[in-house]
């Protein structure tokens, strides 16, 4: 029993030790979006072995997707996908980074969040955001200040060129 708990303690030192880049990135990225709720990203294994997502709280109690709230779960897949862009973007050429409302179930904190991380990748491609939500695009303006372009396709609306 003893060697057979050390073993699996060295396994569990080993995959926490050696996440991925990508998940650790994506870690980082999740705690941004979530405004601190989670702290980090970890893959958990059941009896049988097999790898399961989980958010890290503060607490570093593991959530897993299922017990995540689907804004939560949204954050998560966001986190993901930029950290895969962001990897992306280290070994091949850049090419503009399309978001379509992307923010759409986040509430006004976690949007604002979302956009720093958003411009942060912002610093290595494009990113063009795209929306139909007024709030959004104040909640970008308001965030990002000059470093955000805004050009409405409204007819009479005003277009920002900050």
């Amino acid at each position: 029993r003893t060697a057979a708990a050390l073993l699996q303690w060295a396994i569990d030192r080993y995959r926490r030790e050696n996440q991925a880049p990508l998940l650790k990135r994506a870690g980082g990225m999740f705690g941004t979006l979530t405004s601190g709720s989670f702290t980090d990203l970890r893959v958990e294994y059941d009896d049988q072995d097999h790898a399961r997502l989980a958010g890290i709280r503060p607490d570093q109690s593991p959530v897993g997707i299922d017990g995540m709230s689907d804004g939560t779960a949204d954050q998560l897949y966001l986190a993901l996908r930029l950290a895969s862009v962001d990897d992306y973007l280290g070994r091949a050429h850049s090419l503009p980074f399309i978001a379509d409302d992307l923010l759409i179930n986040f509430d006004n904190d976690r949007a604002a969040a979302g956009f720093r991380v958003l411009a942060e990748l912002g610093q290595k491609t494009q990113i063009l955001f795209f929306t139909h939500h007024r709030h959004l695009v104040d909640i970008a303006r308001a965030t990002l200040g000059d470093g955000v372009n805004v050009v409405s396709l409204v007819e009479n609306e005003p277009v920002s060129a900050a």
